[in-house]
């Protein structure tokens, strides 16, 4: 009598016959040996012959998902994103001894086949039918083929591409075999065997977790080396992990990987891919691995932290990037770009410095402080960091958080904050445009204008009788020009000022420098609150309008570049992963105001440190300058200033802008407080540091027409 079990062996056997015999019938070298026998055999070959006809015959290869690298104005890098961390590499940057593993445990006669292995399904297939543990057939060029198609159902979200990618049983594993085979042939007669052996090993899983793919990555992360320098008995142990990632994951499960380690040293030996010397050598050591992780993101960032995030909300938010944040999102974590970034390491590290050494993170004031540089005349964001540190979610109050005060809120950051006397310039500049001049005469009498006063042609007005103070009522002269005014930031004469131009022209002019609301809203927007343009009011004078401190910053490099604006950028270059520029956004530089408005404004500012509000806070180069500080409510203090090459905004406030930070009677900020008493000091440390970081080769120029020489005083100022 026949066992069962005896009587399943031929059966089983003729049907796997029966399958090759069909798959040499429609022109298949081999299929690999993941396929049940049973119902095999009863397909035909006319059916089988219509199925592999119907299959894809070319492989859709797109360009593997590798990690961005972020990398400041000098070249080191910043941070990594990546949805695989992933660097490709060439075949001559594989070491010798990873090619010889890999193909030895993978595939040894990689060589010899044409894409599917005849002989390899044989021997397989044999030792199947005869002992419990199970080889498979597949080639390293199947392999690749398989990793190319779940790598492409990932990337496109198809959880019906990415199950059919995995083992499968029954008709759908049949059908999985066939198309893998049939498109091996197809990348075989498409490249060459160094080629095949090179995508192999750089879309390889050589971790399961965490995510490491590709041999450079592998090396990296391991051993702190790059592929090229692998040794026998690394490149084992990354040869060995293919099979199972996960579980011979060295970093996780050393013991198993040390075994399936010697499991590939046997096997390169016994095919002579090393000596008898190097075998035994390399069995005696220990996996030594020396990890360097790989951070996704900015948390890895360090004291760039918020600039980081900035520079990706830029490329998630900029359509030249893709049509959809999601393509834009998915560029920056899989195309491998190489992002070259404006921001200068040593003005970072002085600004980083100077903003935590005056309030520190965590003070119990609870007060935010910032600082951002922009260069005039090219828009290059050179510094940016806030006194909190950067978390992706928020945490500790006063400590960390994912907000940054230095920006608008489309890029992760605040809605602004009002900009009290730092506004000043912006009706000094409508001032001089409508033909008025620094020597021009003003009155700073206090005194109630009425409604029906102010001037509004062109838009809608909305005048209201204001009386406007100075700080502590100190101010007696009634009559000052418009350079002294400015000097010592006097609130009353910057009202009389404006009470003789068009409103409607100043808030044209603050936006012809790029000033808008810091929710990214023009200043023509109504206010749903209030139902009116604050950028409107009489009261904006005094700097109402909330900003973000970056446009502060390059609204006033304007004045310093002689009337050119350029859009903010943190971007200097981008490159893809073959070392292909990518165009990236023109930051549209051109002139935003007459030349001469803008260098008599630069030079009203400079007096300010000649007997103004600024005069304690200069920089040992040609400086301008203005203080701001709003009405202890909502308690913003502000001192943006400019050199030549720099232009920065220092921002002390409630990060929230709805409470008095500075009357809580704790940290280090407390009592009455101005613009030049936490913002200005900051300012002066940092530009004092970044002026010889930077140099300033020329100075800001004199005034341009009419003006008059203020004879040096030191007096309080409003501001």
């Amino acid at each position: 009598m026949v066992s069962s079990e005896s009587a399943a062996a031929p059966s089983t056997l003729s049907a796997w016959m029966q399958f090759i015999a069909v798959s040499v019938v429609a022109g298949i070298v081999g299929a690999g040996l993941a396929i049940p026998s049973v119902g095999v055999a009863s397909i035909g070959a006319n059916n089988a012959l219509q199925v592999f006809n119907a299959l894809p015959a070319q492989l859709d290869e797109r360009p593997l998902a590798e990690q961005s690298r972020m990398l400041d104005a000098d070249g080191k890098q910043i941070a990594s994103f990546y949805w695989l961390n992933r660097k490709e590499v060439p075949l001559d940057k594989i070491s010798k001894p990873m090619q010889d593993a890999t193909i030895a445990i993978e595939d040894y006669r990689f060589f010899d086949h044409g894409g599917v292995d005849f002989q390899g399904i044989g021997r397989a297939l044999v030792h199947n039918l005869v002992s419990s543990s199970k080889q498979g057939g597949s080639t390293l060029t199947q392999q690749y083929v398989k990793n190319v198609l779940a790598e492409n159902a990932h990337a496109d979200a198809d959880k019906e591409g990415v199950e059919a990618a995995k083992e499968a049983s029954g008709m759908a594993g049949y059908a999985r075999k066939l198309r893998e085979a049939k498109l091996a042939v197809a990348v075989e007669k498409k490249y060459e065997k160094g080629e095949i052996l090179n995508r192999y090993m750089n879309i390889n899983n050589y971790s399961g977790s965490p995510n490491v793919y590709g041999v450079e990555a592998a090396a990296q992360h391991y051993w702190s080396i790059p592929a090229s320098k692998l040794n026998h008995a690394q490149a084992a142990t990354l040869a060995g992990i293919v099979k199972n990632p996960s579980a011979f994951n060295p970093e996780r499960f050393p013991e198993n990987a040390l075994e399936r380690r010697n499991v590939v040293l046997s096997r390169m030996h016994q095919l002579g891919k090393i000596s008898d010397k190097e075998y035994e050598d390399a069995k005696k050591t220990d996996l030594d691995l020396k990890i360097t992780k790989t951070s996704n993101g900015c948390m890895g960032a360090g004291d760039m932290g918020f600039f980081c995030d900035y520079v990706q909300a830029y490329i998630e938010n900029n359509k030249a990037f893709g049509e959809t944040k999601e393509e834009r999102r998915d560029l920056l974590q899989r195309g491998g770009l190489t992002i070259q970034t404006t921001i200068n390491p040593k003005l970072q590290k002085a600004a980083f410095s100077s903003v935590k050494k005056r309030v520190p993170v965590g003070d119990p004031s609870g007060a935010g402080h910032s600082v951002v540089t922009v260069e005039p005349g090219t828009g290059k964001v050179l510094a940016m960091t806030q006194n909190r540190n950067y978390s992706v979610t928020e945490g500790k109050k006063n400590t960390d958080t994912a907000i940054n005060f230095n920006v608008q809120k489309a890029y992760n950051g605040a809605s602004g904050f009002q900009v009290g006397s730092t506004w000043k310039p912006f009706v000094l500049a409508e001032w001089l445009k409508e033909g008025k001049s620094l020597n021009t005469s003003v009155s700073a009498a206090k005194r109630t204008f009425p409604a029906n006063s102010w001037k509004y042609r062109g838009c809608k007005g909305y005048g209201s009788n204001w009386s406007p103070n100075n700080a502590g009522d100190s101010k007696g002269n009634e009559q000052m020009t418009a350079l002294a005014a400015t000097k010592n930031s006097v609130n009353t004469a910057y009202a009389s000022m404006a009470n003789q131009l068009n409103m409607c022209g100043i808030m044209k002019t603050a936006e012809s420098l790029g000033i808008k609301y810091g929710n990214g809203q023009s200043l023509e927007t109504v206010h749903e609150q209030l139902g009116v343009v604050e950028a409107l009011l009489p009261s904006s004078v005094l700097g109402i309008v909330q900003v973000a401190p970056i446009d502060m910053a390059n609204a006033y490099s304007v004045f310093a570049a002689g009337g050119i604006l350029c859009t903010p950028t943190p971007i200097e270059s981008i490159k893809d992963g073959n070392g292909k520029k990518v165009k990236i956004p023109d930051p549209d530089c051109h002139r935003a105001l007459d030349k001469d408005v803008a260098q008599n404004v630069s030079y009203a500012l400079s007096q300010t440190f000649n007997g103004g509000t600024t005069s304690r806070l200069k920089i040992g180069a040609p400086a301008g300058a203005k203080t701001g500080t709003t009405n202890f409510e909502v308690g913003s203090t502000w001192l943006a200033g400019f050199t030549s090459q720099m232009s920065t905004a220092v921002w002390t406030g409630d990060p929230n802008g709805s409470r008095d930070w500075r009357r809580n009677g704790k940290g280090v900020v407390r009592g009455r407080v101005y613009g030049a008493t936490y913002s200005g000091a900051t300012w002066q440390n940092y530009m004092s540091q970044a002026v010889k970081i930077v140099g300033s080769n020329k100075g800001l120029g004199g005034p341009v027409g009419n003006s008059v020489k203020e004879p040096e005083k030191d007096e309080e100022s409003d501001d």
